[in-house]
């Protein structure tokens, strides 16, 4: 199934679908998943997916004004939208090379 197909499959879904069909959603989400990757855990997937796709609706849904917020209209506007990485400081830092002896 190419990629295209499997996105729209995915979005074809209700987001917050009744109890009773959330659990077909689910599989076959993952049956698909199984189908097509050798590498991914398609029930994982399908649960992550149904939480971040309902976070998410939640997230961009109307304001406390009552209206709905803009969409992002570039790269750099959803890049600002997105948490800070945390550094990775080890410890370690890059020193100068010593230099060479005097005999």
């Amino acid at each position: 199934m190419p990629v295209d197909e499997f996105i729209q499959m995915l979005l074809s879904f209700p987001i917050d679908p009744p109890q009773s069909e959330r659990a077909g959603q689910l599989e076959i989400i993952s049956d698909s998943v199984y189908a097509n990757s050798s590498t991914l855990d398609g029930r994982r997937f399908a649960q992550e997916f149904y939480t971040r796709r309902k976070a998410d609706a939640k997230r961009s849904g109307p304001v406390a004004n009552g209206s709905t917020p803009s969409k992002p209209t570039s790269l750099a506007e959803v890049l600002k939208t997105q948490p800070k990485p945390q550094s990775a400081d080890l410890g370690f830092k890059v020193v100068k090379a010593k230099g060479k002896k005097k005999n």
